[in-house]
């Protein structure tokens, strides 16, 4: 028996059957997720069905962390990644037609119409980062419910998660029948297991995660290569104090690095990120009088950092946070938020400007919002203050590459990220 690894005190899941019914599918049944967690068991002992489960790991946007919609798999018929038939679908299908469990009451349209009706999804955090697909012999098959998750965190606000699970050993080609009669007469052991399981031991996990896999927008850089030029840069480490920019100078302020510090929900779940910044700025309107803009622009929408993943990285904006700090805006703030179903996000956000004519300064408000997301955090950053070196001052959390790390502390999870202006004298 593996023992659970969080505080709560679990024991061991027991399986209980009933007969399937063909019947409208509403909601997810957990012994019907059993049941398919049984059958891709079976199914994997296949090659070719293994091969394209690897290759899920290759889509954009899983930065190699296995993950992937079933129902996409079986609307489509195609393997996702070659958009060739898929042999998911071709050797699951197969099944129905080498046998029939009379007990379980398989039918295939039946989970067919489960995985449809219900937005099955497969997570597999650290199989193909962790492990490679030739040196595998045996695999995990898990399955996770919202109500596990739910009842987690009730018992538990800080609950990490865990899911319950079986061990299949790839070259005995178990079949389906098998399989389901070492579950219910317990020959195949069902044990607990979560992230420090799942990083020693290959494991997928099959759920209805409400991930929307494939179904979001993966981040492109938005900005005109012209902007992101970065010819004629002053030095950072030469300088030029605030005070001697000339107001032709192009400021542009970036965020160099980015990682996270822990995962911000319970296994087998992903991060997803959210970060805003919002400026304001005079500007000459009709008639050469300043007029007051004020913008909230949304950089990053729920960026997903794979589960377990604590590098520093390089790459997580593609572009500047502004792409020119004019002299006129005197503060900017940033806001960093994660994913937390059934939390909506509500947040007050100012800039400060100064009129280029009067030297009046007027601070401009507005609130953001957004749902399934709760706050890292919100920071002020002032123009002439990260200009003049505030950027590499150490607040306690030591520094990357020359500039300061600066840390947010959410209720599940932190962030850290360096801060950089870059000047250019055109």
């Amino acid at each position: 028996m593996i023992s659970s690894c969080n505080q709560i005190e679990t024991s061991a899941p027991s399986v209980v059957f009933e007969e399937s019914t063909t019947a409208s599918i509403e909601s997810i049944n957990e012994k019907d997720l059993i049941r398919l967690s049984a059958i891709f068991a079976s199914n994997l002992t296949d090659k070719e069905v293994l091969n394209e489960f690897y290759g899920y790991s290759q889509l954009e946007g899983n930065e190699g962390e296995l993950e992937f919609s079933l129902k996409r798999v079986f609307e489509s018929n195609n393997n996702q990644v070659s958009r060739k038939k898929s042999s998911i679908v071709s050797v699951f299908k197969q099944q129905s037609e080498n046998f029939r469990i009379q007990s379980g009451g398989y039918d295939t349209e039946y989970f067919i119409d489960f995985i449809k009706a219900n937005d099955m999804e497969v997570l597999a955090p650290y199989l193909a980062r962790n492990f490679k697909l030739e040196e595998i012999d045996e695999l995990t098959i898990s399955w996770w419910t919202k109500e596990m998750e739910d009842e987690g965190l009730k018992k538990d606000p800080n609950w990490k998660g865990e899911t319950p699970a079986f061990k299949i050993k790839l070259n005995e080609n178990l079949s389906f029948d098998q399989i389901l009669e070492g579950l219910k007469k317990e020959s195949l052991e069902i044990f607990m297991v979560s992230d420090d399981y799942a990083m020693k031991n290959p494991t997928i996990v099959f759920g209805a995660f409400d991930e929307g896999l494939y179904d979001r927008s993966f981040e492109k850089s938005r900005i005109n290569k012209e902007n992101l030029s970065l010819v004629n840069v002053i030095p950072s480490d030469a300088g030029i104090p605030c005070a001697q920019v000339l107001p032709n100078d192009v400021v542009r302020y970036f965020m160099p690095q980015f990682r996270i510090l822990n995962n911000t929900r319970g296994w087998p779940s992903g991060n997803y990120v959210t970060m805003w910044v919002a400026y304001g700025a005079y500007n000459l309107a009709t008639g050469g009088i300043p007029a007051l803009g004020f913008s909230v622009n949304k950089l990053v929408t729920m960026k997903k950092v794979n589960r377990g993943d604590f590098d520093w990285k390089s790459n997580f904006l593609n572009q500047p946070i502004l792409t020119h700090w004019h002299e006129s805006n005197v503060s900017i703030q940033l806001i960093f938020a994660y994913e937390r179903k059934r939390h909506t996000l509500s947040q007050t956000v100012t800039s400060i400007s100064s009129n280029p004519t009067s030297g009046l300064s007027v601070t401009s408000t507005t609130t953001i919002s957004q749902v399934d997301a709760m706050l890292y955090g919100s920071q002020h950053w002032f123009r002439c203050p990260e200009i003049n070196g505030a950027h590499k001052l150490d607040v306690g959390n030591g520094s990357f590459g020359g500039n300061a790390i600066w840390q947010m502390n959410g209720r599940d999870g932190r962030i850290q990220y360096t801060l950089e202006p870059r000047l250019s004298r055109l």
